[in-house]
């Protein structure tokens, strides 16, 4: 497997400092503007502060006014004398208000510093005009009224000066509180541009995360599932260079190796099947050859014991036999030499004897037909054509089968090639299952005979509509002396079966009753014979 060419936690760690390095920014923005906001309201503080001494100046000015007024009026030296008080505590004001002003460093406080040393001159005006009202009042009881004029222009230009001050004050709150707002809403915009990119970059995020990682674990997942239901072939892309990609990679080649472990297990158990069904194939044809083998080894022993039994009786039987027909025919001769008188008498004893001649004959082909079984020759094997045979057949068993309303059918391939037979044997078998079909129909029918080539074998078939035989027989019909002809010894298909045997090949019958019987007789070809007279030799 191939490591990750690109590490998917070094892209959480970048992310992360992004986030903090933008955080960390965001907040360092937004404290200078609320430290520069501090200081404003500092700064309005201070203003706030100067408005109040301009106010206080004003007031203290309408309360002087208001004092010298009341002398008037009232023509009373005390309220003058209130009124140089008060000049002289505003004027202390006015001054530490000018040295607190020069000693500050705001741009605007040479103005006010000019203002204030205006007003200054118009308190030293204002407090020569009330002192010398003061003098005139004391020396002759009366008030000047030039002075008062005096005065009061001066106590209108120290007003007017106090305005002045505060217009300046109220100038440099209005700076301040617009400057404030600004920043204020400078926060606000930069909360909400931070937190619309905070949202846009969380959904850019999650979009980059699911596709690039929870997709990919899902497809993960699901493949997982279709492995674990058996499905091998399934396999995973991804272009991810990270640990998704490294654990696709991983995945594949765990199915990949999964899928061929899985196809060489498929395999060797095909093949261990298929061994299984050759060596049980290979054992069932050598039970089967065992089967045959004991079957022919059990005929043989029978047939050896019929030709010793056959020799016996061909010898013990035959010859008293014979002996027994000479003497009847001797006595045949003289009962017919006889001078006997009566004639019926005569005409009796000859039909005896005759009765015992033919049964002296029957036995006697009894005889030569168990002895023929017993004693059956051994086949002279030649190059044959088998379709010749048939066709001699047909033709030898042509009249009686239109004597029994039979038809016969051939269907005869010429495409079969010669066989190992003997001739003379195969027209006997063939011949003898031909008579059996046509006796088998005794209400007519159809008998057909035919050949076919195999690779290996040339197969004949001879099926009549006749009527047919029962399973219980079917197992018995090659037995020697099983019949069920009123005459006959039941030598006909054992005689067959041993032709077809000993030229090495098999008969069977197939057969319903009332319906049909099938016998099949399968030679080998020409080439399988020699093949197996090399295999032999």
């Amino acid at each position: 497997m191939q490591p990750a060419r690109k590490k998917l936690g070094n892209y959480i760690i970048i992310a992360f400092f992004l986030n903090v390095f933008a955080i960390l920014s965001l907040g360092g923005v937004c404290i200078l503007m609320v430290k520069d906001i501090v200081h404003n309201i500092t700064e309005l503080e201070d203003e706030s502060s100067n408005v109040s001494r301009a106010d206080d100046i004003n007031n203290k000015t309408h309360e002087m006014i208001f004092a010298i007024h009341q002398a008037i009026i009232n023509i009373d030296k005390y309220y003058l004398d209130y009124a140089i008080n008060i000049v002289d505590d505003v004027e202390n004001k006015v001054s530490l208000y000018k040295a607190e002003e020069e000693s500050s460093t705001k741009p605007h406080n040479k103005e006010e510093v000019k203002i204030l040393e205006q007003m200054l001159a118009d308190f030293a005006g204002l407090r020569k005009e009330i002192n010398s009202i003061h003098k005139t009042f004391s020396e002759t009881g009366k008030l000047d009224k030039t002075s008062i004029s005096k005065l009061e222009r001066h106590a209108s230009a120290i007003q007017n000066q106090a305005v002045k001050l505060n217009k300046i004050h109220f100038e440099i709150i209005n700076v301040l509180v617009h400057e404030s707002h600004n920043k204020m809403y400078f926060i606000l915009l930069l909360y909400l541009v931070s937190a619309l990119v905070g949202i846009l970059a969380s959904v850019v995020g999650y979009i980059i995360l699911t596709r690039n990682t929870v997709f990919p674990i899902k497809n993960l997942a699901f493949a997982t599932q279709k492995v674990a239901d058996g499905d091998l072939s399934i396999r995973v892309q991804t272009k991810s260079a990270t640990e998704i990609g490294a654990l696709y990679d991983s995945f594949n080649v765990m199915t990949e190796r999964l899928e061929k472990h899985e196809k060489q297990r498929e395999e060797f158990k095909l093949e261990l099947e298929r061994q299984v069904r050759e060596r049980t194939s290979e054992l069932r044809a050598a039970n089967e050859s065992l089967r045959k083998a004991q079957v022919d080894l059990i005929r043989m022993e029978k047939i050896a014991t019929l030709g010793q039994i056959a020799t016996t009786v061909n010898h013990e039987i035959k010859t008293p036999l014979n002996s027994l027909y000479m003497n009847l025919q001797l006595l045949t001769k003289k009962i017919n030499k006889s001078e006997l008188q009566d004639d019926a008498a005569k005409d009796g004893m000859l039909a005896v004897t005759a009765i015992i001649d033919s049964e002296i004959v029957r036995i006697n082909e009894i005889l030569e037909e168990f002895v023929k079984y017993a004693r059956f020759s051994s086949p002279v094997l030649k190059e044959n054509d088998l379709n010749e045979v048939i066709r001699n057949v047909a033709q030898m068993i042509n009249q009686n089968a239109e004597k029994s309303n039979v038809a016969i059918e051939l269907s005869l391939d010429d495409n079969n090639g010669l066989s190992m037979i003997d001739a003379k044997k195969m027209t006997q078998a063939i011949l003898n299952l031909c008579v059996n079909a046509i006796q088998a129909m005794p209400d007519g029918g159809r008998l057909f005979i035919g050949t076919h080539q195999t690779k290996q074998y040339i197969i004949t078939t001879i099926a009549d509509t006749g009527t047919g035989i029962s399973k219980e027989d079917l197992e018995k019909i090659f037995d020697p002396f099983f019949t069920k002809k009123e005459k006959g010894l039941g030598f006909g298909l054992s005689i067959v079966q041993r032709i077809i045997e000993d030229q090495k090949g098999w008969i069977s019958c197939f057969s319903e009753l009332g319906e049909f019987t099938i016998f099949e007789i399968v030679l080998p070809t020409l080439d399988l014979n020699h093949k197996q007279l090399q295999q032999e030799g």
